[in-house]
Parts: C-alpha cells; structure tokens; sequence
C-alpha cells in the first residue's frame, strides 16, 4: 500500500509512517507523529489490514495489534474511534481510512475464531458509527460479516481490489479521476464476487471527493 499511497496520492516516503506486526504500544508513537506533521491543510490517509473485534454490544470497535490479549482487549488493542478522534483534533483538510478489517473476531477465510469471546457478539452496521467531520471511510466488511483473504494475492480481497482501482481501473467514466464513490463500486463488486457474496465492501463519507487523479 505504501507504494500506490506515493504513486497514486502523490505522498513522499518522508510523509509516510507504517509499522508491521504492530503492537500496541505503538500508540503513543501514533500519536507523537500526528501531533508533530498534522495541521489544518493536511491529507490524511490512514491504512489498517488485520483482525478487528467489536465489544460493549457492537458500540465500541477495537482493531486488533499483534500483542493484544485476549482478555484485556480494552487495554491492547486499539479503540478505532479513539485513532480517529486523535486524527481528528489536528483539524485536517481530509482524512481517508481504508480498514481491511472486520470486528468478528474471526480469522480470515476459515471463519475460525481468534477471541473465543467473540462468539455471540453483535456488530453493529457502520451507519451507525459517527464519523468526525471530513472523514471518508472504507470498510472492508458488513456488518457481521468477515473479511475474506486472496491467498494468491497474498493480500485480504479488500485490500487487493482497493489497489487494483486506484491503478486506474475504477476510473468508470473514464475521466482520469477516480471519486470515492468509483472506487467502492469497484472494490464493492469485485470483493461480493470474489468472496461468493460473503463480504459487501462500505463506504461513508463525501462519495464525490477525488482521491486520484492522472
């Protein structure tokens, strides 16, 4: 993703920060970045892949770090709207989030279980997750559905398609942009077929935003 962020937004290596197997400490690294680099004519883009959970009857969604345990998730993982909200404060012009996640608990393809407390559990739709203002959110999942993988892709399906767009793909009419609103109706087609219609794609935010332009 870091390579279609510079090619197809136009962000310098020196504007990107990324961590792998992420743990949960590094929060605070997070927040020292935001605070030194954001400000009011700032574009966020934020990219997350991995496990998500959702607790306290759906209204609180938690993506899952490679440290989080399973019985003090609260603690060890990351609270999505706290990240957002801590974005949010910086007063940015925009903030994208694109989250191949989903808040089964489950792990990808074989549905199993990676919090056994996940049983049960219902999650709410995102409609019902208020975003802070200026935000554009693409989901990877539905409600309670779980975010497949393309194995031979090795990336999740949401993932993969989102990059397959932004290659220009999901330029519909062929205007040399692509809106937000193009590029879910091509992430969003391609991941219910490919998924065998398991896994419907969401988007909220400003449909008509340009995100790439060639």
């Amino acid at each position: 993703f870091i390579d279609y962020a510079q090619s197809a937004f136009g962000i310098s290596q020196s504007n990107i920060k990324y961590f792998i197997n992420a743990e949960n400490k590094i929060k605070f690294d997070i927040r020292r970045w935001l605070k030194k680099n954001v400000r009011k004519n700032t574009e966020v883009y934020l990219y997350f892949s991995g496990h998500g959970i959702a607790l306290n009857r759906g209204t609180d969604l938690y993506l899952l770090t490679n440290d989080t345990e399973p019985d003090f998730v609260e603690e060890t993982a990351f609270n999505r709207n706290e990240i957002f909200n801590d974005i949010a404060k910086y007063n940015p012009k925009s903030v994208t989030a694109f989250l191949d996640t989903c808040y089964s608990g489950a792990g990808r393809a074989d549905g199993e279980m990676l919090l056994a407390m996940a049983k049960g559990l219902v999650v709410v739709d995102e409609e019902q997750q208020k975003l802070p203002d200026n935000f554009t959110l693409f989901t990877a999942a539905s409600a309670q559905e779980s975010a497949w993988s393309l194995p031979e892709a090795k990336h999740g399906t949401f993932s993969y398609f989102l990059m397959k767009g932004m290659e220009g793909v999901a330029d519909s009419n062929q205007d040399n942009k692509i809106t937000a609103l193009e590029l879910h109706e091509y992430v969003k087609e391609n991941v219910w077929q490919q998924s065998s219609n398991k896994q419907l794609p969401e988007l909220q935010g400003d449909a008509n935003r340009v995100l790439v332009q060639f």
